[in-house]
């Protein structure tokens, strides 16, 4: 009971002494809070007994002494180093030449490909695509909320596509990729 009356009577809280005791010792506050915070300390000793406590580990921890690496530490480390950076040198090394190496293999496939490979007929999908898209039907994505519309076949249309007709996306406030656009222009029109 006394403890409680003490609190009334200095005009601010234990509990608010602790909110604002590591700003107190930063002397990060302002003067009347600073003032209010030491009238505190000069009637609670239990404060006051935190506020010591906490200078002292502050002393504790900027004493150089106190952690010091043991003997030899340096040397160790700086050991250590060294062998990762040769180690990494080397593992550099040999990706640069993996990477080196699969570069013509993968152009040699990409090349081979139209070799191998049957042609398709001029009637594909992408054929019928364009007969769609001038025909005035966009695409727009079902999974995304980009509110783009886009041509048939733009690569930039993520999710799942849905064709709908130029006049209704427009309504819809969707509005055109900046990407395909120009693949809908026809070459004449500049």
């Amino acid at each position: 009971m006394g403890f409680e009356s003490s609190e009334e009577t200095m005009g601010i809280s234990c509990q608010e002494v602790w909110r604002d005791i590591s700003d107190y010792i930063d002397e990060d506050l302002y003067p009347a809070q600073r003032a209010q915070l030491d009238q505190h300390f000069a009637e609670c000793r239990r404060c006051t007994a935190l506020l010591e406590g906490m200078r002292n580990v502050i002393a504790l921890y900027r004493d150089e002494r106190l952690l010091a690496p043991p003997d030899g530490f340096h040397e160790r480390l700086y050991q250590r180093l060294g062998e990762k950076t040769n180690r990494s040198r080397r593992s550099f090394l040999a990706w640069t030449l993996a990477a080196a190496a699969a570069i013509p293999l993968g152009l040699a496939l990409f090349s081979s490909k139209k070799l191998l490979l049957p042609r398709h007929d001029s009637q594909g999908p992408m054929r019928q695509l364009d007969k769609r898209q001038t025909m005035g039907t966009v695409a727009i994505s079902l999974d995304q909320d980009d509110k783009f519309y886009h041509i048939a076949g733009c690569s930039h249309l993520r999710g799942k596509p849905k064709s709908l007709p130029i006049e209704e996306a427009i309504r819809e406030r969707y509005t055109p990729c900046v990407y395909c656009i120009g693949k809908a222009r026809p070459k004449g029109n500049t």
